[in-house]
């Protein structure tokens, strides 16, 4: 994945954020902290891949359940799915864009239940609004902190290095002594 973000930048956050959102928006940020991406131009791309994304799962759910064995998801899942969305629609969408295992299965229901696009719309845009900001900091600080690490262990290493080196010369002078004496 990062080879790729690295080649084609913009290009290719908008598929691979459809496919795997939460973990390119933290690489994209790891990336923002090297000056590779715009952060605003991250952020922008990667929400409206996510709201994409979900909106596909819906589409599955809505069209029926003829795609469901497709993506292995069972009667089982789907049933205790659709009781937890009969309970409370957006807590299940928060649900299933925050909880990895669940995700695609809840958004697929959403589709099943004929839940009204536009709040789906609203919900969904509104969590990875959030959701995208959060993940683009933790990726934006791991940058930072391997930039901090990075300095750090440029000075150790010297330092390591030079202690070594006098080590190497305090044995080779001392050996050298010893080889003069005899």
């Amino acid at each position: 994945m990062l080879e790729l973000l690295l080649t084609y930048k913009y290009l290719i956050i908008f598929p691979l954020g459809i496919i795997e959102g939460p973990i390119l928006t933290v690489v994209a940020g790891f990336l923002v902290t090297l000056h590779v991406l715009n952060p605003l131009f991250v952020y922008i791309i990667v929400v409206l891949a996510d709201v994409v994304g979900d909106s596909i799962a819906y589409s599955f759910g809505y069209l029926g359940k003829r795609f469901l064995p497709y993506l292995k998801i069972t009667d089982e899942k789907l049933e205790k799915t659709k009781i937890y969305f009969n309970e409370n629609h957006k807590k299940a969408i928060i649900a299933s864009k925050v909880v990895y295992g669940f995700g695609t299965t809840g958004l697929i229901a959403a589709g099943v239940l004929r839940i009204p696009y536009k709040k789906f719309f609203i919900t969904c845009i509104s969590i990875s609004m959030v959701q995208s900001f959060i993940l683009l900091i933790i990726g934006i600080l791991f940058g930072q902190a391997y930039e901090v690490i990075g300095k750090y262990f440029d000075y150790y290493a010297a330092v390591a290095s030079t202690i070594a080196l006098a080590i190497i010369l305090f044995v080779l002078i001392k050996k050298y002594k010893i080889n003069i004496k005899s």
